[in-house]
């Protein structure tokens, strides 16, 4: 009986030694350095352009369903006053050219025909990526993705 006992409590020292030396020989690693990350909050122009992005989205939700138009954005009237992002060059000629064609493509969706909306969202849709192709490339991809076409 003692010899059972002996037996097993000496595989179980014999384990626990080798996981313990196991633990030894294992090269010692630091943590990394926790890094903190500052985030900016988001410009006045950034909050607005991602507002006239969940437009479009409603807006081809809509149009894909036969449904009516969401409310007209009035806030969008403030594209050309919005402070943009720090350090972000938004070059004085050119942006108030295309926030105003923007402006004007909204103004023309909501005017728009029935029949006729997908052609004047599909314009406005144009009219982001002109802009987003002079200034601030980023959101490009998701620009050519905001169009109908004809499969929808």
């Amino acid at each position: 009986m003692y010899t059972t006992r002996t037996a097993i409590l000496l595989c179980l020292i014999g384990l626990v030694s080798c996981f313990a030396r196991q633990a030894e020989e294992a090269p010692h690693v630091t943590p990394a350095p926790e890094v903190v990350q500052e985030l900016t909050p988001p410009s006045e122009l950034a909050l607005l352009m991602r507002s006239m992005a969940a437009h479009a989205d409603t807006v081809k939700a809509a149009l894909g369903r036969g449904e009516d138009l969401p409310p007209y954005p009035k806030a969008f009237s403030n594209l050309m006053k919005a402070e943009p992002t720090k350090g972000m060059h938004i070059d004085p000629i050119t942006f108030p050219t295309f926030a105003k064609d923007y402006l004007d493509k909204v103004d023309r969706l909501y005017k728009a025909k029935k029949t006729d909306r997908t052609r004047a969202y599909n314009a406005l849709v144009q009219s982001c990526a002109n802009c987003h192709g002079s200034h601030c490339p980023g959101p490009l991809m998701r620009i050519k993705k905001m169009y109908v076409t004809g499969s929808e």
